[in-house]
Formats: C-alpha cells, structure tokens, sequence
C-alpha cells in the first residue's frame, strides 16, 4: 500500500507526530472505549510514516517478502515499465520470474532507489569538482 498525504490533512499528520513524540504512552482507542496501549515498534514505525508524509513524501506500507509487478516498480522509480525490463535484464536489480510475469522484491527496490540515488549525488559532486577545476586551469567545463 502506498500512501501520501492529502493538503487537508496536514495538520492531522502534525498533530499524530508530535503525540508520537511528546507522549511515551500513547494508546489506542476504540469505538467500544477498549485502550490498548502502542507497542514501541509500532509506535516508532508510525511515527517515521507520518513524518514522511509530513515532509511531502510518498510512504509505502509493507512486509519484507512483499513483491511488486514491473509497472508498480517503475511508479515507485519515476521509470517507464520498458525501462524497468531493461534494469531487470541487465541484472541491475534481482526479480523472481515464476511464469511470464517478473516480480520484485520490495526491499530488493528500495535497495535499488537508494543506491541509484547515492550514485547520482556521486555524480554530481564529481561535476561540481570538474566544473570548479576548469575554472582554475582555464580548461573545458563540463555541462549538465
């Protein structure tokens, strides 16, 4: 499941990460008027979602041997599903292909997203070093 906040809701979310910080017991309530008490991993885990959704972000909910289609990866990436493929097929990312259809792993994704992501900042301050060392020697710059 994938979830990100609606505008109207942004002062909900404020409200559930400041309980979830300031309060240490904070509990549940049903309709019924049962309390159950948060467990800390659960408590932890909802505050971490609703501070990234606080922040604008896009929160997926899932198990660790969740599996995706090649199209809901591609969503989660910004990529086309062709492009997805191509990523598969080259190896780049591991999926399990039971029949026709190829499926990843969730956490194998993310891995993915994060790693792709640290190798563009890479990239990028390899461009900025190059593009203040032409200023220096009088060479090429290069362009992005």
């Amino acid at each position: 499941m994938s979830l990100t906040v609606h505008p109207d809701k942004v002062r909900d979310v404020a409200l559930v990460v400041d309980v979830l910080e300031n309060d240490p017991q904070v509990s549940l309530i049903t309709s019924r008027g049962v309390r159950v008490a948060l467990p800390t991993g659960l408590r932890q885990v909802l505050d971490a979602a609703a501070q990234a959704l606080l922040g604008g972000r896009e929160v997926i909910v899932g198990s660790t041997d969740t599996f995706v289609t090649t199209q809901q990866a591609a969503d989660f990436l910004g990529v086309s599903r062709p492009t997805m493929v191509r990523i598969l097929d080259l190896g780049e990312l591991p999926c399990d292909r039971p029949a026709s259809h190829r499926r990843i792993r969730l956490t194998d994704l993310v891995d993915y997203k994060q790693k792709a992501a640290s190798r563009r900042a890479s990239l990028d301050r390899l461009l900025d070093t190059s593009d203040d060392m032409a200023e220096f020697d009088g060479g090429f710059a290069v362009t992005r």
